[in-house]
């Protein structure tokens, strides 16, 4: 390998780790293995290094103003990349719940990415979303949760008149 090769690779390397810096400052999509509600509700992004549809939904979390606002006012947004091995520790009671990307993967059944999967402040499980959604889906499942409507009506009766069924 040549020096202008090396060069160009280590200039490509560099953008990559300031994105991710960018990316981590700002705190909305979380990579950790602590998954924690902290009294918020909670999404996971269940994704992969090759997924193109994952790269496209974060990009719109960043982009997309009213997205981003909504996700970052009322939610902990964490990354399940299960293309790699993690243990995690998830919930808000102490001790957390111990378990693994195997787990989570097999425990909410995700066969594709992305998948998203949206909880409560309490961690009950409200939304599971095969697929990508965009932006303007996406507002509409997260303000079923964010407004309580969950609570009263059931998600088909609310798409339906959110006139997305």
């Amino acid at each position: 390998m040549n020096g202008e090769n090396m060069k160009k690779i280590l200039i490509a390397f560099i953008a990559m780790l300031s994105l991710s810096v960018s990316q981590a400052k700002d705190g909305l999509l979380q990579h950790t293995t602590r998954l924690a509600a902290n009294g918020k509700n909670v999404l996971l992004l269940f994704e992969t290094k090759s997924c193109p549809y994952c790269k496209i939904f974060k990009k719109d979390i960043e982009q997309n103003k009213t997205l981003h606002k909504i996700l970052k006012d009322n939610f902990n947004v964490y990354s399940i990349p299960i293309d790699e091995y993690h243990e995690y520790l998830m919930g808000d009671k102490n001790p957390p719940k111990k378990t693994n990307t195997v787990s989570l993967k097999m425990g909410f059944a995700v066969k594709a990415t992305p998948q998203i999967i949206i909880f409560d402040k309490d961690w009950n499980k409200i939304i599971q979303l095969p697929g990508y959604a965009d932006p303007e889906q996406m507002i509409i499942f997260l303000n079923y949760v964010v407004k309580g409507i969950y609570k009263k009506e059931g998600l088909k009766k609310y798409l339906q008149e959110a006139g997305m069924m």
